[in-house]
């Protein structure tokens, strides 16, 4: 007895172009999907229109087109134009993006980095190196910078002046006055310099003794890190420059997302294709559904 293929699966055998004897042959008892699937692997043009009208779930086209493997990923995503590549980047996660990075040359990480947010510059590098590291690395010329900063509270600098350890305190104390801090009284000293004019205050604390300068700066970054942003973009880059790229991107996750996207937009397409390859499956054959099919007819039909 022969195999009678019904009038439903006849017309969608007529519409995938597949005779009935190939249809008895190759499909006797198989569902419509498993067809489209095998017809989409042979590079049947019809399967794969058939997949763009009615395949509405995600998950039956990341089976059918294999979207779980990244090569796949990379044929479609190089096949979009630089507009379309782009949307997808904010699809992926931090640490991919973080790891597109090394697509860079340091030259142009640091280069990117100079138009970060400081806010966002003094997290990586905060990152990179504990405090006392970061404090020691500010140049003479950053120190100064900062203390006549507008924005540094003149009673919090007091606050700390107060705050020194006894050796810091000896130094400090001795380096001001010229004489031997046992003949000086620190209160009297403290009242002086409390009662100086906010401009001549500012002054006087970007004269001293640098060595003085990094202590209260330490103090004063450790009680409170946001006046870490009181010092440039340039000033932290330089500290980063001082690693070795593959150290220098590690940090670099503690970017906000939107700043990683926009670094790895500047990649070349190619580039960029493979960092945009690792996004969710999923989220890729949702974005594929949503106006972007015709790229996956494109693909398929070589």
């Amino acid at each position: 007895m022969s195999i009678v293929i019904d009038a439903n699966m006849k017309m969608f055998a007529e519409r995938m172009h597949i005779t009935s004897t190939r249809m008895i042959r190759d499909y006797g008892l198989s569902t419509i999907d498993e067809i489209i699937e095998a017809e989409a692997e042979r590079g049947n043009t019809h399967a794969v229109q058939h997949a763009r009208e009615y395949y509405h779930s995600p998950e039956k086209l990341i089976k059918l087109f294999k979207l779980t493997d990244v090569e796949n990923k990379f044929v479609l995503l190089h096949k979009m134009d630089e507009r379309t590549r782009l949307k997808v980047l904010p699809m992926l996660q931090q640490d991919d993006l973080r790891m597109g990075l090394y697509f860079f040359t340091q030259e142009k990480l640091l280069e990117m980095l100079m138009e970060v947010d400081i806010e966002e510059l003094v997290n990586v590098v905060s990152e990179a190196f504990p405090l006392d590291e970061i404090v020691m690395m500010f140049t003479e010329e950053d120190l100064q910078k900062f203390f006549l900063n507008t924005q540094l509270e003149k009673y919090d600098v007091m606050d700390q002046l107060k705050a020194m350890p006894p050796e810091a305190m000896k130094f400090f104390i001795e380096s001001v006055t010229g004489m031997p801090s046992e003949k000086t009284n620190p209160t009297e000293l403290f009242r002086s310099i409390e009662q100086l004019p906010d401009d001549k205050f500012r002054k006087f604390m970007a004269s001293i003794d640098p060595s003085s300068q990094r202590q209260v700066t330490f103090q004063l970054t450790k009680t409170n890190p946001d006046y870490l942003t009181l010092f440039e973009n340039e000033t932290y880059c330089n500290m980063l420059n001082t690693m070795m790229k593959a150290d220098m991107v590690k940090p670099m996750i503690m970017l906000n997302h939107d700043s990683l996207v926009n670094m790895i937009s500047q990649l070349p397409g190619d580039l960029m294709s493979i960092v945009a390859a690792q996004v969710d499956t999923r989220d890729f054959a949702t974005f594929l559904q949503q106006g972007h099919m015709d790229l996956i007819e494109e693909a398929w039909m070589i």
